[in-house]
């Protein structure tokens, strides 16, 4: 049965076994979506007393990648913060309902990080793809558009399963729920001015994952990581020389973004809301456009670094309605 892309549904699922595929708990409305096979041949090219160069093939190994591209919501992008980073711990928020709470989700010094379990289901068949990690993650903001993330993913093969899916509303955010600060140091963002006419934002989180292969089975032994990076991109208006300075001297900043949907309330006051934290980064990039007949604008690239002082390296607090990621 022909479909349309948009017809196809994804669901995703934690694990509590690395590899162990399990229900999925959440249904994605993804803007794109791909999972695709990918098997490995060896081809059997020994002599048969004959001029034609093969005689057959055989799988080595098989597995499956990706990638998704979807807004930022409150709930459902919380699977993928932790995908990405590896490690979440949950409390409740101030507001005054007690039906909010903050997820912090952090860098997990486990190279084996997260593993979830995706589902697929179309019109021919319905598949669950355990072990499931996301590889690169990415925070996209542009003036014209909702704000969206990305993540490459690495699971193992498809295996049939059975799903009921079921979408639930949720609170998105778009540029004008978008704040940028920049600080001396991390104590310094509390108190500081939000940069204004940022007119695009790119932040990246990468685990490095790689699969590790085994003798005596063709699926991946596991999914581990080879060590993080993470960067940060922002296209904004030539306004001060923070930014020219901080590239020229080698000067470390405290970086934050946050996203906060003041038109939505849950619980009594709190709002959906999602704070990235960094307290140490390097501008190792940085242009002037000097176009004739616009504003001046600058673009910079920042690597973030694990800041010793802090103990840290980049942090990531979730607020929504949701009590726990992980039971």
């Amino acid at each position: 049965m022909a479909e349309l892309g948009r017809q196809i549904k994804y669901g995703i699922g934690i694990e509590t076994v690395a590899g162990t595929a399990v229900p999925a708990t959440k249904w994605i409305n993804q803007l794109s979506f791909e999972l695709n096979p990918i098997s490995t041949y060896a081809t059997n090219n020994a002599a048969w007393g004959n001029i034609v160069k093969t005689n057959g093939a055989d799988v080595l190994r098989t597995h499956t990648e990706g990638k998704l591209e979807a807004k930022l919501t409150d709930i459902t992008s919380g699977y993928f913060l932790l995908g990405a980073f590896g490690s979440v711990s949950s409390a409740s928020n101030a507001d005054a309902s007690g039906l909010v709470f903050d997820h912090t989700f952090s860098i997990n010094e486990n190279i084996n990080g997260k593993s979830f379990t995706l589902v697929r289901k179309d019109g021919i068949a319905t598949e669950a793809f355990a072990l499931a990690r996301m590889g690169k993650w990415e925070l996209s903001m542009k003036l014209d558009d909702y704000i969206t993330y990305s993540a490459d993913i690495i699971a193992k093969k498809g295996a049939s399963t059975t799903a009921t899916v079921a979408y639930v509303e949720e609170a998105e955010f778009v540029p004008k729920h978008i704040t940028v600060k920049t600080a001396a140091d991390l104590a310094g963002l509390t108190g500081a001015t939000a940069q204004t006419t940022v007119e695009s934002f790119t932040l990246t989180v990468d685990p490095s994952i790689e699969i590790d292969w085994e003798s005596g089975s063709a699926d991946p032994a596991g999914i581990t990581s080879r060590g993080y990076e993470a960067s940060f991109e922002m296209t904004c208006r030539y306004n001060d020389t923070i930014f020219q300075d901080a590239y020229k001297n080698g000067t470390a900043l405290a970086l934050q973004i946050t996203a906060l949907n003041s038109d939505v309330t849950i619980g009594t006051t709190a709002k959906p809301k999602l704070v990235i934290t960094s307290p140490k980064m390097n501008i190792t990039d940085w242009t002037r456009k000097e176009d004739l007949d616009s504003p001046l604008t600058q673009t910079m690239t920042g690597t973030i670094h694990y800041s010793p002082a802090d103990a840290k390296a980049i942090t990531a607090v979730l607020t929504n309605k949701k009590a726990t990621y992980i039971a």
